[in-house]
Order: structure tokens, then C-alpha cells, then sequence
């Protein structure tokens, strides 16, 4: 009898053995990320975080919906939603779109230290969107003092003009340097407030050239009479390679 039931249950156990083994064929799909060019760094972010460098394959058995992104220094962030399955295979190739100096200018045209941020030199963004900011600030004081100061001068003036039609010599001699006085501040601070124009102008201006003129590439070609010059950049590396034309 004991014989009988121990060779029941090593039946059963044989039995669910083919099913386990199926199940856990079925469930060993990964997914493959590629990139052009390699090297960008790829996130998971779903109902977990994973990340790995391209060419990347996971092979965690994530399922369901999750948010794939890729990232490479000089290229266009890379966004995009799947859903995975672990029982299925997915291949991925993406292609980069490399940032560009027009679109560093463009950004900053609308608001200075943008296009800095865009190319990866975030400390010269920000401190371009202080120095303009700081520059905004001092017209915005300049102007309220201007106007300050013109209302001060109208008011004399209106004042002056009063008295002058009225014929009052006296009352005119003693609110004349009053007058004056009043009419060189207001001069003085609208040479402040031009000032501080151009100041805005100029940081301003400034902002959007150094995103155009000064846009980091990791590879770029120019040539001397004769010498090429072939600069390469990472984040850890710089280096430069000299070729003479004969």
C-alpha cells in the first residue's frame, strides 16, 4: 500500500514537470536595445528601474507598460512608451538626432542660457539667465527712477511757467535752480536707463552668440594652410589629432 502511494505521487511530480519546464521557456523573452550611435545610456522606468549602455539586452522578466530612455552626450534625448512581454522577444534600434548649434541659438533667442542648458553646459546656462536677469532688473530700477525724476522736473516746470506768466521775478529766480537742478537728474538718469538698455541688449545678445559660435561637438574637422585639425570630446577625455597635406 505504502509502495502504491510513493509511486502515485513520483508520477504526479513527473507529470508537472514538462509543464514547469514549458512555463519557464515561455517566459524567456528579453528585450534588445541598439542605438546609432552606441554608447547612449538606456533607462527602464516602469514597474521597475533598470539601465545599461547600448547595445543593452535585458533579461529581467518586466512586464507591462514602461517608459524607455535614451541618452548621449552632443544628442537629442530619446523618449518613448512599451509594453513588455516576457513570453515574446523585442528588438530595438534607435537612431540619435545630434543637437546642433541652431538649435542652441534658437533657444536662446527666447530666453538667454537656454541654449547653453540644451548643449550640456548647464553652468554657463545659468549663469547666462543670471547675468541677463540681473540686467532686466537694473533697467526695470533705471526706468522707475527715470520716471521718478521727470515727474519731479514736470511738476517744477509746470510750476516755473506758472509764475513766469504771472510776472513774478522773485518766485521765478528762486525756483529756477530748482528747475535746473531737477532737469540734470532727469538727463542723468535717462543716460542711466540707455545704459542699462544696452546692457540687457548685450548680455542678451552675447547669450544667443556663444550658443551659436561656441556649441560643443565632439567631433569637429578644420583645416590651416595644410593642417587639419580633428578635435574629439567626451566627458572624461579631450583630445586633438594634427594631420599635415602634402
Amino acid at each position: 500500500m505504502l509502495l502504491k502511494r510513493m509511486l502515485t505521487k513520483f508520477l504526479l511530480i513527473v507529470s508537472f514537470i514538462p509543464g514547469a519546464v514549458f512555463a519557464q521557456a515561455s517566459m524567456s523573452g528579453d528585450l534588445t536595445v541598439s542605438s546609432s550611435p552606441a554608447g547612449a545610456q538606456v533607462t527602464l522606468s516602469g514597474g521597475a528601474i533598470v539601465s545599461g549602455i547600448t547595445p543593452a539586452r535585458f533579461r529581467h522578466l518586466l512586464i507591462g507598460n514602461y517608459k524607455l530612455t535614451l541618452r548621449k552626450y552632443g544628442y537629442e534625448t530619446y523618449k518613448t512608451k512599451i509594453i513588455l512581454d516576457p513570453s515574446k522577444q523585442m528588438e530595438m534600434n534607435i537612431k540619435l538626432s545630434p543637437k546642433t548649434r541652431f538649435k542652441a541659438a534658437a533657444r536662446s533667442i527666447f530666453i538667454p542660457g537656454w541654449g547653453q542648458v540644451y548643449a550640456d553646459q548647464k553652468l554657463k546656462g545659468y549663469a547666462f539667465t543670471l547675468l541677463t536677469a540681473s540686467a532686466v532688473t537694473a533697467y526695470f530700477i533705471a526706468d522707475n527712477n527715470f520716471d521718478d525724476k521727470m515727474d519731479s522736473f514736470n511738476e517744477l516746470k509746470s510750476s516755473y511757467d506758472s509764475l513766469n506768466t504771472h510776472g513774478n521775478i522773485e518766485q521765478l529766480r528762486n525756483l529756477y535752480p530748482l528747475l535746473v537742478r531737477a532737469q540734470n537728474d532727469a538727463y542723468d538718469a535717462e543716460n542711466v536707463r540707455r545704459i542699462t538698455i544696452g546692457t540687457v541688449i548685450g548680455a542678451w545678445g552675447l547669450n544667443v552668440l556663444d550658443a551659436l559660435f561656441f556649441f560643443p561637438e565632439e567631433k569637429s574637422t578644420f583645416s590651416v594652410k595644410g593642417l587639419t585639425f580633428t578635435p574629439s570630446a567626451d566627458l572624461k577625455n579631450v583630445g586633438i589629432k594634427v594631420s599635415l597635406k602634402m
